[in-house]
Formats: C-alpha cells, structure tokens, sequence
C-alpha cells in the first residue's frame, strides 16, 4: 500500500471519531454496520473510502471528525481485562530500558497489551518480544489487542509461565516487569540479561518499591539503580488566557531500573 492510500479508510480498518466536542469514539469499520450515538447515526460506508482527517455528518447534521487511531488512542480505549500501561508511562518505560530497533526483549505481565504493542513497534522486524503471564486471559486478550493494532505483526511471541521460577531465555537486551512481587525475579534476571541489559519494573506502591531495591542491592551483579516517577499536566490556551488543567494524570506508577554489571568484587 502506497503512502497516500494507508491514510484512506479500509473495511476493517479502526477508526476514532471526535464529536465537537472532543469525545471520542474507537469503531472497527465493517461495510454494513453503522455508528449509533445520541448526535445521529453515521453508516460505516460512509467513512469507508475517505481519508483521515474527514468531516462526516451524521444522520441529524452533527459533524464528525475521523483519524486512525494513534497507540496512545489505541492503548485507551481498546478493550481491557486489567489496568493498562498509560501512554505517559509507556514512553518513559521504553527510554529508560534502553529499547532499540532488533533488541531481544522479555516482558512479564502482558496485561492488556498496551506495553506489548509498543515494544513490538519500537524493536522493529529484527527484534523479539517475548510477553510472559500466568492468566492465559490476560495473554489472550494481550495477543488480541495487538492483533488488532498490527494484523502482520511477528515479532512477539506469547507465553503463559511464572518468571520467577525461570526465564528461559539469555542475552536480553531488556527484562521489563509489570508484576505485584518482582523481587521474587531478580535472581532470574541476573541470569537471563546480557551485560550492560537492563531490569525494569513498573510498581504502584512506593513499599513495594522498596522490598524491589533492598534485593536488588543485596545482588552482586545490578548496579545504578534508580526509581522515578512521572506526573502529567495540560494546559488550556486560548487567546491569551494560559492556565494549567484543573485535572491532571498524577500517581500511576514508580518505574524503577538496574543495570546487569561483573559481578562486584569482595573487600578484602
């Protein structure tokens, strides 16, 4: 498909329609179906054959707008069985462990799929993802998603296992972990990372934080560990009225990571 036509609307294609709005609303274009709302009805066909961007009217003269979903649209309103990575953490969780096009990448809680979907992207056709979980329907629903964000995708394999048991695999670029206990891992991770990979883990509770670090710290071969957290604010503009939002994305999660090191020696 040529650069212009990916951007004209396709039978099966998602789309995200915007009201005035604002709202938005994330539908999987099928020819005989319709969007049915309390500001009119607009029939799938026609959005099908548009390019994005378009203004379509609905069946009482309301005006909507309709793009393809970017991730970060995708990782909101797509279906979920558990709490998402939001996208002001994803990429956050993506710099810090050092994710790169063709790097081989373990991740441990597939969740829904959000954080899944965008290692797939950023490792590229020569990388690996390989998403572990011990719900097979929180696997499934992970492969689900990302099915429906990237039908061709071949980079990410799925598994249904504990980490912290044993991860096999070796020479990992990166070990990113969404799990309530990761501390229970850092032996498994010491010995699944190359050297110089990192081990990240996303934590909601500062406490847990704290047990993940006293391990860390007591292992030989992690170094440079350091925990952050990422708040986001908007602003609303207009004219020369510039104020910050009454409401803002705060506390979601601290992201805390460690490098793989030679192990340190003992004082003598």
């Amino acid at each position: 498909m040529d650069s212009f036509n990916k951007h004209i609307f396709q039978a099966g294609d998602l789309a995200v329609l915007y009201d005035r709005r604002s709202r938005e609303y994330m539908i999987h274009l099928q020819e005989s179906d319709q969007f049915e709302s309390h500001i009119g009805n607009l029939k799938h066909s026609e959005i099908i054959g548009n390019p994005e961007g378009s203004w379509l009217p609905t069946t009482t003269g309301h005006l909507l707008l309709a793009f393809k979903p970017t991730r970060f649209q995708y990782a909101l309103n797509m279906p979920r069985v558990a709490t998402i990575v939001y996208p002001k953490d994803l990429g956050s969780i993506t710099t810090y462990s050092n994710i790169f096009p063709g790097a081989k990448v373990v991740e441990a809680g597939s969740g829904s799929g959000s954080l899944t979907i965008t290692l797939s992207e950023m490792v590229g056709e020569n990388g690996h993802v390989d998403s572990y979980d011990i719900r097979q329907d929180m696997s499934l629903a992970a492969k689900s998603n990302l099915q429906k964000y990237n039908p061709d995708y071949s980079n990410v394999s799925f598994h249904i296992g504990d980490v912290s048991e044993a991860i096999p695999h070796h020479n990992v670029d990166s070990l990113i972990l969404d799990l309530p206990e990761p501390w229970n891992v850092v032996d498994s991770a010491a010995q699944c990372l190359k050297l110089g990979g990192t081990l990240l883990s996303f934590l909601p509770n500062i406490s847990q934080v704290s047990d993940l670090v006293e391990k860390i710290k007591k292992h030989p071969e992690f170094s440079l560990t350091s925990t952050i957290e990422i708040m986001e604010r908007s602003w609303d503009i207009s004219g020369r009225t510039m104020r910050p939002s009454h409401r803002m994305i705060a506390h979601t999660g601290f992201i805390t990571t460690t490098r793989k090191c030679v192990p340190r020696p003992k004082r003598s």
